[in-house]
């Protein structure tokens, strides 16, 4: 019969050691999939999950596309601007009413409002899901966008480019794609899914 080393037996020790550490990751890592807990790219608020599915920097009205008349318009960009659309998914566990307003751009430590007309109130049944995109009007400063809500850890977005950085302020002209925006189709249609 063999004698057990003390040092087989410390290796066998590090092996048992780490199977268990794997099998409590994955259970937990089961947990948050089942549950809808600790995911990076979802804010909760009350009972409420805003789940960012895409996030880019589009062209919005020019003061120019408006020849001149841009007097309260919502979405207007000016050159310094940017205009950023994020795609969310608005799931919810129990019958409950949603209200994006609470959700806010920063770009350094200002929070922005989400543009008016954008996807902004309703109620969802439980297991309802709802998709849609909020649009913020944000500086173009070169910072790192999040998207935040009251309570929660900041979800990164994108990097907004730097005024002067594109040719001219126009249609179709867009900053630089994001190392961080998941890439989805950006054109979404809003639609509620009931289980």
């Amino acid at each position: 019969m063999s004698r057990v080393t003390s040092s087989g037996l410390w290796r066998v020790a590090v092996v048992a050691l780490l199977v268990l550490s794997t099998t409590a990751i994955g259970v937990r890592h089961a947990a948050a999939v089942l549950w809808g807990t600790d995911d990076a790219m979802t804010l909760k608020v009350n009972g409420i999950q805003y789940r960012v599915l895409h996030a880019e920097q589009v062209s919005g009205l020019s003061d120019a596309d408006l020849g001149g008349m841009s007097h309260g318009v919502n979405s207007l960009v000016t050159t310094d601007q940017a205009l950023v659309r994020v795609t969310l998914d608005v799931g919810a566990d129990k019958d409950s009413r949603f209200d994006t307003s609470v959700l806010r751009a920063l770009a350094g430590t200002v929070p922005i409002d989400p543009v008016p007309g954008s996807m902004e109130r309703g109620t969802l049944r439980r297991g309802g899901h709802l998709e849609g995109a909020l649009s913020y009007v944000v500086p173009r400063n070169g910072a790192q966008l999040r998207l935040t809500a009251p309570g929660q850890d900041p979800v990164p977005l994108l990097r907004v480019d730097v005024a002067g950085t594109a040719a001219e302020h126009g249609h179709g002209t867009s900053g630089p794609p994001s190392t961080t925006a998941i890439p989805l189709p950006s054109t979404t249609v809003t639609r509620q899914v009931t289980p």
